[in-house]
């Protein structure tokens, strides 16, 4: 059962065997991000596993180039945890959001509905311990993403890929972990690197591009001279 149902998903791919793409695209994207741990002079923290959702638009400027502005949130537990006991000194949920843009450069492949792509991406996270905190705190970020575009048809698409996120200098035990006071203070900041897995539906609504290896013939007029016709045949006996 499993393998028909691959078997016909492949053969559906390869029916737009021709890939197309629009200048603007918008991408709705939801997947998992695993968890990290950050260290601290006298502590730990842990940001649980979670789901993310979010978004992106995608400006073409071409086949092979674009530009991308991506939304990100993600919503996890996190906690602080003593070195030498293990145990548990403070735990809160806090909510990721992330507001990025970058570059995306695209490889394509003639004949073909996949497109690779990879880019880099700019841009601010902000923290918001939960459920109520006075700490949220914005730090610059950055990431990078990869992965692989399956068009269907002009303007509808299936987007797979992998993404990195990190604040610069972004957790410390005041605004990151939750107001926790003396007992579970923190020294210092270290990074945070969110590596998550995400899906997409490419919804294209910019003006399409011609397809790959499509010439655009301009008409011209031709003047045909007409030639009477030949003159008949003689035959010597």
């Amino acid at each position: 059962m499993k393998k028909t149902a691959l078997l016909s998903l492949f053969t559906f791919v390869c029916i737009f065997h021709t890939m197309a793409q629009t200048s603007f695209e918008l991408v709705p994207t939801g997947g998992y991000t695993f968890p990290d741990q950050v260290n601290f002079y006298n502590a730990y923290g842990r940001i649980e596993s979670s789901l993310n959702w979010g978004g992106s638009l995608i400006f073409n400027a071409s086949r092979h180039f674009g530009i991308e502005m991506m939304y990100n949130r993600i919503d996890a537990s996190s906690g602080i945890y003593n070195y030498g006991s293990q145990s548990l000194l403070q735990k809160q949920d806090v909510s990721i959001n992330y507001i990025m843009a970058g570059p995306v450069q695209n490889i394509t492949f003639p004949e073909s509905s996949l497109q690779l792509f990879f880019g880099g991406l700019l841009g601010a996270a902000i923290f918001s311990p939960n459920p109520v905190d006075n700490t949220n705190n914005t730090k610059f970020a950055w990431g990078v993403n990869m992965g692989t575009n399956v068009y269907v048809s002009p303007r509808l698409g299936i987007k797979l890929k992998a993404q990195l996120l990190s604040p610069v200098q972004g957790a410390s035990g005041g605004y990151y972990f939750g107001n926790f006071g003396g007992a579970a203070a923190t020294y210092g900041y270290t990074a945070i690197y969110q590596f998550g897995l995400n899906a997409g539906l490419i919804i294209g609504l910019g003006s399409e591009f011609s397809k790959p290896g499509t010439r655009v013939i301009h008409s011209s007029h031709h003047y045909y001279r007409s030639y009477p016709p030949p003159p008949s045949s003689y035959y010597y006996h």
